[in-house]
């Protein structure tokens, strides 16, 4: 049974959100482009991005549900909603935490795999997810991961991962239709985790509204708290 109670590092999410807040100035100061989105000005609000790439693909059915969750379980100022981004433009630099799925093939252009690298070696944070488990989607994903990571980039990690532990205590990862694969899977660098992957979907989509519906497919059902935390993680690691 999941444990849904706090854990008592609420001064450390505070401490690491003004770390954070810090190292973003500094990194913006010295190499951000002069024209940066209007949206992702420094105006005290976390942002996060849903990215555009592949002609136009993005993640329609990835509930921002717990981007709310987070803001209310922490008292952070976090913004309901994503800030839409092309993976392909600068301005994907100015948020340190993105969303990146979908729910067929896909192939990323030079420049989208240049910033995507870039974004993730200068120390942001990727969700990713095959939405219902698409296995289409996750060979482009996991195949992009591999040509500039290499094939051993991406590893399962377990509930014992401080990931688990941020803002909710998660003890399992509850799949409605495990198929065999590993629910969970990270790519980690010096350390910290830069990319929290999910095969089977991460993308909460009963939560989503609209048509969304995985109609059969496999995801993670508790995925809002896993995304809770993958953000509590990226913002204070």
């Amino acid at each position: 049974m999941m444990n849904h109670t706090h854990t008592p590092n609420r001064l450390l999410l505070m401490i690491g959100l003004i770390a954070l807040a810090f190292s973003l100035a500094l990194t913006n100061a010295q190499a951000q482009p002069a024209d940066t989105d209007p949206s992702a000005k420094d105006d005290g609000e976390i942002k996060v991005a849903r990215l555009v790439y592949d002609n136009g693909k993005t993640a329609v059915c990835f509930a921002d549900q717990f981007l709310a969750t987070y803001a209310r379980e922490t008292g952070q100022n976090v913004k309901r909603g994503y800030v839409q981004i092309a993976l392909d433009s600068d301005k994907v630099f100015d948020h340190p935490f993105v969303v990146l799925s979908g729910q067929e093939a896909f192939e990323l252009s030079d420049k989208e795999k240049k910033n995507i690298k870039r974004y993730i070696d200068r120390g942001g944070f990727v969700l990713a997810s095959a939405g219902c488990s698409n296995v289409a989607w996750a060979r482009g994903f996991e195949s992009a991961i591999t040509e500039l990571f290499g094939k051993d980039a991406l590893q399962g990690i377990g509930t014992d991962h401080a990931l688990f532990h941020t803002v909710y205590d998660i003890d399992h990862i509850d799949v409605r239709k495990a198929g065999g694969r590993t629910p969970i899977q990270a790519l980690t660098i010096d350390g910290r985790i830069r990319v929290l992957y999910s095969p089977l979907g991460l993308n909460d989509t009963g939560n989503a509204g609209g048509d969304c519906c995985c109609c059969g497919g496999s995801e993670i059902k508790n995925a809002r708290l896993i995304n809770v935390n993958a953000l509590g993680y990226a913002l204070t690691r």
